[in-house]
């Protein structure tokens, strides 16, 4: 990747490699798109007919055949042998938003099809994540058949054998990194990541993999002419599938991509869920059509704050009632929940914060690991996150649990956080994850010698520039390139996430037109208003109190920012949302 030397700022390096120039412009005569949004696609892979038709069609039709999934038929006949038993059958899931969906998603459906089904989500303080012996032995007096895991389950070699000794078949569906031990004692298991699985997309969500369960078990039910029970349709399953796609943070191209377009339609819908409906009254988006940012920051985190504080079966209950007065009193009971974790991760942000900027660790270590017997596991992960957002170091939260020591780690791009744990296997009790998120279990005798292993062992393979945040631009920009076409076309790349950011542009020599205020609660977001060729543009900064000197000593600036609408009243204007800037340096040709 081209690397401008010159565009750097106080806190980013800027990044920007030219698409190919050619390409570029048969895309944009071909399509119709304006060449800086070619330019955003060739980016992203989207470089030729039929995966720019895709991307922006999104057809269902294009969803893949399920039972290209390795197991999937196998799965699938297991299950139909359930329902024509009646068999007793239970969704057995994960207390995370992915698993609260992925769990609804599937005892509605068998609930639909009139089964003998019910649930069971792990308590996350008393029993811990995924599959454990004590819920088997629940489950076996329970006189349950059939387990369904989903969100969870490819871990669990020995909880599952021990299944199939109180006579129970598990059929495993999940989305995690299998290790080398895989539960062969299962009945199936249905997860694309398997090493072996030639399943074309491997980045399903655990309520994606659900969903592509019901569409062979649906299918297969619609072939069987001894099956005399009505078929759900399940495109109304979309909302909940894009409820924990969004919140799984799974890259939304692909499968990912077609469930969350078409499940923001299906949430759009005036039969909305009753307890969707709730949710979003208690987000303060009642009158609101439901973008993927609001999901991902005003609904999940409100399912997701039971879980981490403990039992979380009142977020299932939520999507599956059918009952107004339930829905709104579970809504407010998880917003409530919602603010005492907030209050939780506030406190102990001050606390990792302070020890962080008292001792200088980020100074000291290339690697993070933090430590403390008082801390809320349910979290970590959130902590974690924060770190790593404002010391751009890889990070391991850790925290007491039972006689162990339990953590949450995050990374950064250029560090490997499941492959790095793996070469500390041997000092670790258990670890999970992926490139991005891990969990790990500890001894508590082995956290000092974690951290220095760890901040060895990202020393190792990270550059001293590695730790400096990077921005990677998509296009350049002049005000003659932006026009209500142009923004027709951007609206058209959403829904934005993993893997499909929003795009980021940059403008150079752009002008100071009105001295900058600081507003919001703690004034700490910029309200700007720029020029750049007789255009004026407003623009909003958040959290970007650091650069007040730099706003106000200077006039013309280099300018990273995302393009939008801001809607105030009847009042519709452009507005940069800016990521970053820098003083422009005059004789810069792109200017």
């Amino acid at each position: 990747m081209d690397k401008f030397t010159n565009y750097r700022s106080h806190r980013y390096r800027w990044f920007y490699k030219p698409a190919d120039e050619p390409l570029c412009a048969q895309i944009s005569s071909s399509h119709s798109i304006p060449a800086p949004l070619a330019e955003v696609l060739i980016k992203r892979n989207i470089d030729d007919d039929t995966k720019i038709n895709e991307y922006f069609e999104t057809p269902l039709t294009a969803l893949i055949n399920p039972f290209e999934m390795k197991d999937m038929a196998r799965g699938v006949e297991r299950v139909r042998t359930a329902l024509r038993n009646n068999e007793s059958i239970c969704v057995f899931g994960d207390y995370d938003v992915d698993g609260v969906t992925a769990t609804s998603l599937l005892y509605l459906f068998f609930l639909e099809l009139g089964a003998n089904v019910s649930y069971y989500i792990p308590n996350r303080l008393e029993e811990g994540y995924g599959l454990n012996i004590e819920a088997v032995e629940e489950l076996a007096r329970r006189k349950i058949n059939l387990i369904i895991t989903v969100d969870c389950g490819i871990s669990a070699v020995n909880e599952v054998a021990e299944a199939k000794r109180q006579g129970i078949d598990v059929v495993i569906t999940d989305h995690h990194q299998p290790a080398e031990d895989l539960p062969t004692d299962a009945y199936a298991i249905i997860n694309p990541m398997q090493a072996d699985d030639t399943y074309p997309f491997k980045y399903l969500s655990g309520v994606g993999v659900a969903f592509k369960l019901i569409m062979g078990i649906r299918h297969t039910l619609r072939n069987d002419t001894s099956w005399e029970k009505p078929l759900p349709n399940i495109k109304q399953y979309l909302d909940i599938v894009t409820l924990g796609t969004i919140a799984d943070v799974v890259p939304l191209n692909g499968e990912n991509r077609t469930f969350v377009i078409h499940g923001l339609k299906v949430l759009a819908e005036g039969s909305v869920r009753p307890g969707i409906n709730e949710l979003k009254n208690v987000a303060g988006y009642n009158r609101q059509t439901l973008s993927a940012s609001h999901i991902g920051f005003g609904l999940a985190p409100r399912i997701n704050a039971v879980g981490r504080l403990g039992k979380s079966d009142r977020g299932i209950k939520l999507l599956v009632t059918n009952s107004k007065d339930e829905a709104r009193r579970l809504a407010q009971e998880l917003d409530n929940e919602n603010r005492f974790r907030q209050e939780i991760e506030r406190e102990i942000l001050k606390d990792v914060y302070q020890k962080i900027d008292s001792e200088d660790l980020a100074g000291k270590y290339g690697g993070l690991v933090l430590y403390s017997k008082d801390w809320h596991p349910g979290v970590l992960g959130i902590v974690a996150s924060r770190v790593v957002d404002r010391y751009n170091r890889p990070t391991i939260v850790l925290t007491e649990e039972s006689e162990l020591v339990k953590g949450s780690a995050r990374s950064i791009p250029n560090f490997h956080l499941y492959d790095g744990l793996k070469e500390l296997s041997e000092i670790l009790v258990s670890f999970g994850g992926h490139k991005y998120a891990a969990g790990l279990k500890i001894k508590p005798e082995n956290i000092a010698l974690l951290q220095e292993r760890f901040d060895a062992l990202v020393r190792g393979k990270l550059a001293a520039e590695d730790y400096i945040p990077e921005i990677l631009i998509d296009s350049f920009l002049k005000p003659a390139d932006i026009n209500d076409n142009f923004m027709r076309v951007l609206q058209q790349f959403e829904p934005y996430g993993n893997s499909n950011k929003e795009p980021i542009f940059c403008m150079l020599g752009v002008e100071k037109y009105q001295e900058v205020a600081y507003v919001g609660k703690d004034s700490t977001h910029a309200k700007c208003v720029f020029i750049k060729d007789n255009t004026v543009y407003d623009a909003i900064g958040y959290d970007m109190l650091s650069y007040r000197d730099i706003l106000r000593q200077n006039s013309k600036f280099d300018l990273l920012f995302t393009l939008t609408y801001n809607s105030y009243g009847r009042n519709r204007n452009l507005q940069f949302v800016l990521k970053d800037l820098r003083v422009h340096e005059d004789g810069d040709k792109r200017s």
